[in-house]
C-alpha cells in the first residue's frame, strides 16, 4: 500500500480572469477550486491510476472538511489528522499574460496534533510499505520531523521517500530513506552549490546518493525529462514535447507513478516510463488536476528510457 503525508495540506481556488487591472473592479469569469498538497496530489494521482493509495494529512475547521468532500468525489481515501485550526487556502491567478499564486499563511500545528501524526502513522503502516514525505512543514511543527518519521518507519521496513525542499529535505535525507524525488532547484539548495549542465547533475545524483545512504534518487528536470539512480545504475528519462496549461504536479505524478509502478512488481523501466508519462501528462491539464489515465497510456509509447 502506498501511503501519502502532507503536514501543509491546503484548498487551492483558481480565479481566472482576463487581465488584472489596478485601482479597478477585476471580473473573475470561472472559479475552480481543487484538494492541494503535494501528498494529497500523489494520493490523487495513484487513485486516477487505478492504484491504491490513503493520504494522511492535517485537516481542520471549514476548509478542511472541504478537501475532505472534494477527495471523497474523487475516491480519493485519507486518514485525516484533525487540527484545531482551519487549512490554509491559496488563491491562484490565471489571466492572458500568465499566472500569480498568493500562498496564504498555513496553521499553527500543535504538539498534540504532532502526537496524533505519529499515532496514525504508527498504527497504519506496515513493513514493504511506501510512505511518501511531502511538501513543506507548518509552523509549530520542526523541521526534523521528516528524519524522524523516515527513521520510525524503516525501522519496520517501510519504503519511505521524501519529495521536499530547504531544511526538512536536508534533515531527512540524513536518516536514509530508501528513496528521493527532487528538481533540479531543490537539489542545488540540498548540496548548497550551483549545478551546470547534465553531467553536472549526474555528478551530483551520484554524490547524493552516496553520501547519505539513498538508493533510489529521482531528479527530475521539467521539460528536459528525468535522471533516476536506482541501486547503482544510472537512467535518462526522455520526455516528449507537449502543450503547457500548467506545471503544478507535474513532480507528484512522477513520484506517484513511479512508486505505484514499482509497489506493483514492475521493472525499473517500465516504472520510469510510467513516470515520466504521468509527469508529461499532468501539465497538459489546467489547474492542480494532474494527471489523466487517457493520457497517461497515450504518451507511455513516447516515453524513452536509457539505462546510461
Amino acid at each position: 500500500m502506498i501511503f501519502s503525508l502532507t503536514l501543509n495540506a491546503a484548498l487551492d481556488r483558481f480565479l481566472y480572469t482576463e487581465r488584472l487591472t489596478e485601482d479597478d473592479t477585476v471580473r473573475v469569469e470561472r472559479v475552480k477550486d481543487y484538494p492541494a498538497g503535494k501528498g494529497v496530489d500523489v494520493s490523487r494521482v495513484v487513485n486516477e491510476l487505478g492504484g491504491h493509495s490513503v493520504s494522511i494529512a492535517f485537516l481542520g475547521g471549514h476548509t478542511g472538511k472541504i478537501v475532505e468532500e472534494m477527495l471523497d468525489e474523487e475516491g480519493v481515501v485519507y486518514a485525516t489528522v484533525r487540527s484545531d485550526k482551519e487549512t490554509r487556502t491559496n488563491i491562484l491567478i490565471e489571466t492572458k499574460k500568465g499566472q500569480y499564486r498568493l500562498s496564504l499563511p498555513g496553521p499553527v500545528i500543535s504538539n498534540r496534533e504532532v502526537d496524533k501524526l505519529f499515532k496514525t502513522v504508527d498504527i497504519l503502516l506496515r513493513k514493504d510499505d511506501y510512505l511518501l514525505l511531502c511538501g513543506s512543514v507548518p509552523e509549530g511543527v520542526s523541521n526534523d520531523i521528516y528524519r524522524q518519521l523516515c527513521s520510525r518507519m524503516r525501522g519496520i521496513g517501510v519504503n519511505v521517500y521524501i519529495d521536499s525542499d530547504k531544511e526538512p529535505f536536508s534533515e531527512g535525507v540524513k536518516a536514509g530513506p530508501k528513496g528521493i524525488k527532487p528538481n533540479t532547484h531543490e537539489l542545488q539548495r540540498l548540496l548548497k552549490r550551483d549545478l551546470k549542465g547534465e553531467s553536472d547533475l549526474r555528478r551530483a545524483v551520484q554524490e547524493v546518493s552516496e553520501k547519505y545512504s539513498i538508493e533510489e534518487v529521482l531528479l527530475t528536470m521539467g521539460g528536459k525529462g528525468a535522471l533516476a539512480l536506482l541501486s547503482g545504475s544510472l537512467y535518462r528519462i526522455n520526455v516528449p514535447e507537449v502543450p503547457v496549461k500548467s506545471a503544478v504536479g507535474a513532480g507528484d505524478s512522477f513520484l506517484a507513478a513511479y512508486c505505484m509502478s514499482r509497489e506493483l512488481g514492475e521493472t525499473a523501466e517500465v516504472a520510469l516510463k510510467m513516470a515520466g508519462a504521468a509527469s508529461s501528462a499532468a501539465v497538459m491539464t489546467p489547474g492542480t488536476e494532474l494527471c489523466n489515465y487517457n493520457d497517461v497510456i497515450e504518451l507511455l509509447p513516447r516515453i524513452e528510457v536509457k539505462r546510461l
